[in-house]
């Protein structure tokens, strides 16, 4: 553990590989074999998504797998132009407001993890880190649903999954619904997510494909694999036709990230330092290494059957599996104690800060060596029956899921032996941020190093559910009254976690390093594409020697024998169920030349929710732990309307309003006050002279008075379809939303610990979203061009989002009642695609930028009186805008085989992070993260 949280993070991006959603190549067979004229587009066959023709989302569409077709002699259909085909079709043709990646062939998404391929969508953004891209918003809202074949798919106690869960292999396609509709499961603020799996009717007969590669990492100097298989038919048999398919991916990551970092407290010079007084600097600087060896195995089954052309029976399984071995070093440089400076340089800009100096007597760096074992295994299976006769379609569906999360960490603490004189800076080389030497002291010996303490940490948390639906649709004609829509679902759902932590401080005993029962190692040295930092390696603790050495740990620490047990303060058992019901009409019209159809639904939902924990009850200075359970019983009632409006028949215009709502995370709801095990070395909270006044501990809880958050949803777009796959897109939308939920950092003081920083979640006030975005695709389909020309092409989006929102009571009040943007929303992203497709040869150059944005909100001056909570403010750390360039190229010898190679993060251009610590706007840097880039060489084959 260390002394001060730095709050240490990294970020990084792979590639990804995906495939066909059934209802796009349906169209694609249409698009293959006729030159699409201008008026022509709406004369093709509408893809079925989980919005349009089907009342159940989880039911299999129809489709036929095609291969690639000439077009008219000009114009080859393969690669990247028929998967922009396939996407613009389900975008044109949805009832809702669509976005899809898909691809025109297995295992050929456009990158190797399906969030990835969601960060070229416009609207989407990920966060990038450990070697892939996770935390997927979309127009800047975190609250999303997600669901696979149109059920709810989550990990552990979780809500939703992480998209980076899915491999490409086992993908057929990912579609972004930005407005719902009532047939679909009630989703978040920001949408839904549908993971659609691949199908044996998808296919017209025997199928077998898969793909190989390996993959450098740039900065871990490692080699991962990543692969794929998949076997599927049908067979026309005595009681109808079948089919089967099995699927199975593996994913390796061997990542190393690489962080230089400063202190979110900001000092103040004195003359009692030595030096001018009133210069602002950071009080301390840290470097973190995060690297991983993590892995993701996964797998899916489905099964069709056809036993009379009216009725189709299917199951299908999934398995998505997570290991990670990761391990973690820090080193934490203090600028504070009885701290003496020289050599002070002000920053030129802002001569009131501080570009660097030398400190000398200030508190003993320290650090730790981590390993951290993390498991997850995640099973959904279900089954159902679609019914159709004339123009009335049953459908039922069940599923159920069970998922586990399992973490392990032990943490081995130090401390330098003495405190050596110090050179640092505070913005150093173009890429800005701390830098700091140390002055006649080795940091890779050993004999340097004390032990400091032994953190270990298990938990498990899980989540299983039921799930089950039936729906009702009838197809009533081209009148006013187009069909009718009726359905109703039952979700059962559990969620359990249990923690244990044990830490044992030993620093008085004044231990060398070199005498625990470990091996010690020289850190890999990272910051490949910056070495401006004079210390990239230092003394840690094997990981591996970690592992192989707990027992001897244990025993040298004092710490009982055995992983942690858990504390049954900390853990709690939750139940959800939840009763929905809607009914949908669609409705059409036409005036004159001008075509209008749309949805107007209603869904209704019932929710139980019964949270069992334990209650902190404070008695003078004591304090007991009292079980406690939470219920809590609401109905919800969603609107949908939307209108289409055809003004030609390549210009459209959609309008809709929904409402949504979304439940807070179990965790959020536990009732339990933790606080961090007992150390002798609380965090201190340091004055303007550099020197220890207090020091506090820190605890984290849930809220069980937390409210769902709901918002009022308006979304316009106006679309142009100009070729097959060509379009020029731009919509508007506002979100008008409250109840957000954020952890909120406050002090307190409590009679047990004293002065207490409490991290609990807290329901924000009214919060309003709005913005702007346009999306343009398009081929050089342009007739005289020669055949080779007509290969390149061009995709770009670019999304506006405007956020402003109250925070909570506390927060508004230090924040002077102000409305400050949201966390996490960046006012610009945007993404530039140049293409180039031909039979042979394919090549992609992909740039990717989100703005600048708030990473979080925090309080300032703790140095002040504890007890005067007047002066404190709450300063916002933003994470600069930054481009993420990625490479990909493929050659085809033969037809059955494709030779692909990627680059990604070919910039190398890190994350940056600011600390804004006054009125006046100043800043310091608090983080620059160096990402992974990888390189990666690989073979697909389909028979």
């Amino acid at each position: 553990m260390k002394t001060r949280a730095l709050l240490s993070a990294s970020v990084a991006a792979m590639a990804l590989v995906a495939v066909t959603p059934a209802s796009a190549q349906t169209s694609d067979k249409s698009m293959a074999n006729g030159r699409t004229g201008a008026g022509q587009g709406q004369d093709l066959p509408k893809p079925t998504t989980a919005s349009d023709q089907n009342a159940n989302p989880a039911a299999p569409q129809p489709s036929l797998q095609e291969s690639p077709t000439e077009d008219s002699g000009d114009i080859v259909v393969t690669g990247l132009r028929r998967s922009l085909q396939s996407a613009q079709a389900i975008k044109r043709n949805s009832d809702g407001i669509v976005d899809a990646i898909v691809a025109e062939d297995i295992g050929k998404l456009p990158d190797t993890f399906a969030s990835s391929a969601l960060a070229r969508v416009s609207g989407v953004q990920v966060t990038r880190g450990g070697g892939e891209s996770a935390g997927v918003t979309v127009r800047g809202l975190p609250d999303l649903s997600t669901t696979y074949n149109g059920r709810e798919i989550f990990t552990a106690e979780g809500r939703f999954v992480q998209i980076q869960d899915f491999p490409a292999g086992t993908v057929a396609a990912l579609e972004v619904y930005k407005s719902g509709t009532a047939n679909l499961i009630e989703g978040g603020i920001g949408g839904q997510v549908n993971v659609r799996g691949r199908r044996p009717f998808d296919f017209n007969g025997f199928e077998l494909s898969g793909s190989a590669n390996g993959v450098v990492w740039d900065q871990s100097d490692k080699t991962s694999w990543n692969g794929n298989l998949l076997i599927s038919d049908r067979w026309d048999t005595g009681i109808g036709e079948m089919g089967l398919l099995l699927n199975g991916s593996f994913v390796g990551i061997d990542f190393l990230d690489s962080t230089r970092e400063q202190s979110l407290v900001i000092g103040t010079t004195s003359a009692a330092q030595g030096t001018t007084a009133g210069i602002r600097y950071p009080d301390a600087q840290g470097l973190f290494y995060g690297g991983g060896h993590r892995w993701r195995p996964s797998a899916n089954a489905a099964f069709q059957w056809k036993p009379t052309p009216e009725l189709e029976i299917y199951a299908d399984g999934l398995f998505q599996g997570f290991r990670s071995e990761d391990t973690n070093r820090y080193m934490f440089v203090p600028i504070f104690g009885d701290i003496r400076l020289s050599n002070l340089v002000t920053d030129g800009a802002n001569p009131a800060q501080a570009q660097s100096f030398t400190v000398s007597n200030a508190v003993a760096p320290d650090g730790y060596s981590g390993s951290f074992h993390g498991k997850t295994d995640t099973y959904q299976a279900g089954g159902g029956a679609i019914w159709k006769h004339d123009k009335l379609q049953i459908s039922a569906d069940i599923a159920y899921t069970d998922s586990t999360y399992t973490a392990d960490l032990v943490n081995i603490d130090n401390t330098f032996a003495s405190s050596p004189v110090r050179n640092v800076s505070f913005d150093a080389g173009k890429d800005g941020g701390p830098s700091f030497n140390f002055v006649n002291f080795d940091v890779t010996d050993p004999a340097n190093f004390l032990s400091r303490g032994f953190y270990q940490e298990h938990l498990v948390v899980s989540g299983k559910d039921v799930q089950t639906r039936a729906d009702l649709q009838y197809d009533v004609g081209e009148g006013l009254l187009r069909r009718i829509q009726f359905g109703v679902r039952y979700n059962d759902r559990d969620a359990t976690r249990d923690r244990g932590t044990d830490y044992r401080f030993n620093l008085p005993a004044g231990i060398p390093l070199a005498n625990l029962p470990v091996g010690l190692e020289r850190t890999n040295p990272g910051f490949d594409y910056n070495s401006i930092f004079p210390v990239r390696t230092f003394v840690a603790v094997s990981s591996d020697s970690i592992r192989q050495n707990l027992p001897a740990l244990r025993t040298f620490y004092g710490a009982p024998a055995g992983i942690p047990a858990f504390n049954p303060t900390e853990n709690f058992v939750a139940n959800e169920k939840a009763y929905a019901a809607y009914g949908q009409v669609k409705y059409g019209f036409d005036l004159g030349k001008i075509t209008v159809d749309g949805l107007v639904g209603l869904r209704a939902i019932k929710t139980k929710t019964r949270i069992a924990g334990f209650d902190r009850v404070l008695t003078a200075s004591t304090e007991t732990f009292v079980p406690t359970t939470q219920s809590k019983d609401y109905t919800d009632y969603l609107p949908n309307v939307s209108a289409r409006v055809g003004l030609s028949d390549q210009l459209q215009l959609r309008l809709a309003y929904t409402q949504t709502r979304t439940r807070p995370n179990f965790l959020s709801l536990n009732p339990t006050l933790t606080v961090d095990p007992l150390r002798s070395d609380n965090t201190p909270i340091v004055n303007n002279n550099g020197t220890i006044t207090q020091t506090y501990r820190t605890a984290t809880g849930g809220n069980p008075s937390l409210v769902p958050l709901t918002s009022n949803n308006y979304d316009a777009s106006l679309e142009y379809y100009f070729s097959r796959s060509g379009s020029l897109t731009g919509a508007i939308f506002q979100r008008d939303a409250r109840g957000f939920i954020f952890n909120s950092l406050t002090l307190v003081e409590d009679p047990v610990y004293g002065l207490l920083q409490i991290n609990q979640p807290v329901n924000s006030g009214k919060t309003r979203f709005q913005g702007a975005e346009v999306s343009f695709s398009s081929f050089l389909d342009i007739d005289g061009l020669p055949d080779w020309a007509k290969g390149f092409g061009l995709q770009a989006n670019g999304t506006y989002v405007d956020s402003k929102g109250d925070l909570s009571p506390d927060f508004n009040r230090l924040l002077g009642n102000r409305r400050v943007p949201f966390n996490g929303v960046s006012k610009w992203t945007y993404n530039v695609v140049a293409l180039y497709e031909r039979p042979f040869f394919s090549a992609r150059l992909a740039y990717n930028y989100r703005s600048r944005f708030v990473s979080f909100y925090s309080q300032e001056n703790l140095d002040v009186d504890p007890a005067n909570t007047a002066d404190r403010r709450v300063r916002g750390t933003y994470e600069k805008g930054r481009g993420q360039l990625d490479f990909s190229t493929t050659v085809t010898p033969i037809p059955s085989v494709t030779l692909a190679f990627d680059i990604v993060n070919l910039l190398g251009n890190p994350l940056q992070r600011e600390r804004q610590y006054n009125d006046a706007g100043d800043t310091f840097a608090r983080q620059i993260i160096y990402l992974e880039r990888t390189y990666s060489l690989g073979v697909r084959f389909r028979f």
